[in-house]
């Protein structure tokens, strides 16, 4: 190997071993614990302020609440979140728990968008489950610190009192994710 190679070639390690790290790291998305909530008008379709763009946590301030916020993700996972959001809020009905599904949509889809989110809304096990339509434009998106990138499939905030308790970035709607879900919202209605 010629001394011209072996540099070459030592470059290409190098440059290599910095971008794996890059491929291999998680995802980032949305407001870090701790960090506050604030208030947005999403097109709401279903649930508790449906037919209104009112804000979601204005409205229901210092109460217990999840806010999903679906950028790229597929019904088959979707469904399944919300079905257990439907079923928390029946559990935690007493401390007036609360969620809103956010469905993420670039102005050209806007109507199709919301034309399927009614349709998912109409699933058995949603009902109470606010759904929502929200343009990747809105200020909100930045607000929240939502990535829109296609690897970001939803970005799932638990928070009381405005203050994110905890947050998940592509949950996974598989038993093990759900029970995660569960929990944290379990330790937001305690």
């Amino acid at each position: 190997m010629t001394p011209v190679t072996r540099t070459f070639f030592s470059a290409a390690i190098a440059a290599t071993a910095l971008v794996i790290p890059a491929f291999a790291a998680p995802l980032s998305s949305g407001l870090a614990t701790g960090q506050s909530v604030s208030p947005f008008h999403p097109k709401h379709v279903s649930g508790p302020l449906k037919g209104t763009t009112e804000c979601f946590p204005c409205t229901f301030e210092n109460r217990p609440q999840v806010q999903a916020w679906i950028n790229a993700d597929d019904s088959k996972n979707v469904l399944p979140i919300a079905k257990s959001l439907g079923k928390a809020m029946k559990t935690y009905q007493g401390k007036e728990f609360k969620a809103l599904v956010v469905f993420l949509t670039t102005p050209e889809n806007a109507a199709k968008t919301e034309a399927a989110v009614r349709a998912a809304a109409k699933t058995p096990g949603t009902e109470g489950v606010g759904m929502a339509v929200l343009r990747t434009d809105d200020a909100a998106v930045s607000n929240y610190k939502v990535n829109t990138a296609s690897g970001v499939k939803n970005t799932v905030f638990v928070y009381r009192n405005w203050k994110v308790a905890d947050k998940f970035v592509n949950l996974k709607a598989d038993a093990a994710g759900l029970k995660t879900l569960n929990q944290s919202i379990a330790k937001v209605t305690s």
